[in-house]
């Protein structure tokens, strides 16, 4: 209760004191807001029999940029996610107010060209395929820990981050001091070399933790003229626990992806794009770990707008996943953009004959209303094949989801 009231009492702090600080002098202190709400039309269990799920989310950030010198600045970011009615009563409060952002920056940190950020912060690297801040979530996600970067060039930046992910696990196990994730990260104009490691402390064969798995890879992207492009590929290596054989295994796992787009030279600026990424999975007699893990990816970017592939690999099962794409975008007004996306998932390993888990098309319409505030209307039907409608419990209709959300920043 003790630390609940002393938040509390920071909050209020920061409230009342942010007039005061909007109007400093030397302008140290700017703050900034967003609102957003996302109404949704959930059919996804792929049985037409079962009730529609209607539910409403909102999320409220709020944002205090500090600036008491040139070279040292930091961010506060208050949030509040929540799901509209899920309140007791409207006399009732579920206490839902957390710290999603809250750091120190220095740059020119002992040298010239170094940067120091600690904290809680979030974190993004190249696509987002495997370190995101899944903006699309209500809550979003955010590290523990702290950055260092240093620029040699101009456009080459090395960066070495450190985060813990978990404090202990198991107080009962000795051994374990938490769970933890780090990386070192190469950047040289739009291309980026990584080496990323985990380790889970907690020691449930005894004297070995349960995962120790680094994350080799290269990512890049481009374009030649109207001609655009992206691809990554990373392999991981390592050891963890099979929970279920109770043994260690060595990690072995690989993931390829590419696309390529075009861009029309004429007003409305029609976009098409085709692409394939390939995420490695286990085959029923691998000795060795062969499941690609996307570790703290922003799927939803990636893999199908209605997020049957949200955690991979749990919701593959560990057979791993094929996704061949096909994209258009156009914009029909200067306020109106408008996206269709077509994928076909399969998986990696076929599983009892298995390989197809369905097509799902996203149709997508923004609408810039003001700077300000935007409105996007969202569709997404998918069509299972053998695989999803073995997860489903053999339910096999068409899947249909529907979303309005509604963006205001001030």
């Amino acid at each position: 209760m003790k630390s609940k009231h002393l938040f509390l009492y920071l909050l209020s702090l920061f409230i009342l004191s942010a007039p005061v600080l909007c109007y400093s002098k030397d302008d140290a202190v700017k703050l900034s807001s967003q609102i957003r709400t996302r109404g949704i039309l959930d059919s996804k269990d792929f049985n037409n029999k079962t009730p529609t799920n209607r539910s409403t989310l909102m999320r409220v950030r709020l944002n205090a940029n500090f600036q008491p010198t040139e070279d040292i600045s930091g961010l506060l970011q208050l949030q509040d996610s929540r799901v509209f009615g899920t309140e007791p009563s409207t006399l009732a409060s579920i206490d839902n107010i957390d710290l999603h952002q809250g750091y120190l920056y220095t740059t020119d940190f002992l040298v010239d060209g170094l940067s120091l950020k600690a904290g809680r912060m979030e974190l993004i690297y190249g696509g987002q395929r495997l370190i995101g801040v899944v903006g699309w979530h209500n809550i979003g996600r955010a590290f523990d820990g702290t950055l260092m970067a240093y620029k040699l060039k101009e456009k080459l930046k090395l960066d070495l981050f450190a985060t813990k992910l978990v404090q202990q696990a198991d107080p009962e196990m000795p051994g374990d001091t938490g769970a933890y994730f780090g990386g070192l990260y190469l950047t040289l104009y739009n291309f980026g070399v990584y080496s990323l490691l985990e380790m889970d402390r907690r020691q449930t064969l005894g004297g070995i933790d349960d995962l120790r798995r680094m994350t080799l890879g290269t990512y890049g992207k481009g374009n030649f003229g109207m001609l655009d492009y992206e691809t990554e590929a990373a392999v991981q290596l390592g050891t963890r626990i099979d929970p279920t054989a109770k043994k260690q295994q060595d990690v072995s796992a690989f993931m390829v992806t590419g696309a390529v787009g075009y861009t029309f030279d004429i007003q409305q600026k029609p976009r098409v794009a085709i692409g394939y990424d390939y995420l490695s999975g286990q085959a029923p007699d691998d000795t060795d770990y062969k499941v690609f893990d996307t570790l703290f990816a922003t799927n939803h970017k990636f893999y199908g707008f209605m997020d049957y592939f949200l955690n991979i690999p749990v919701h593959t099962g560990g057979a791993g996943l094929q996704d061949l794409m096909l994209k258009f975008q156009i914009i029909p007004h200067k306020k109106v953009t408008l996206k269709v996306d077509f994928h076909q998932f399969l998986s990696a390993q076929t599983v009892e004959n298995m390989n197809s888990y369905g097509q799902e098309v996203d149709l997508t319409l923004v609408s810039a209303y003001h700077k300000a505030l935007n409105f996007t209307l969202g569709l997404s039907v998918f069509l299972p094949d053998a695989l999803m409608q073995s997860r489903f419990k053999g339910n096999s209709d068409i899947a249909v989801w529907v979303y309005l959300m509604t963006t205001a920043n001030f």
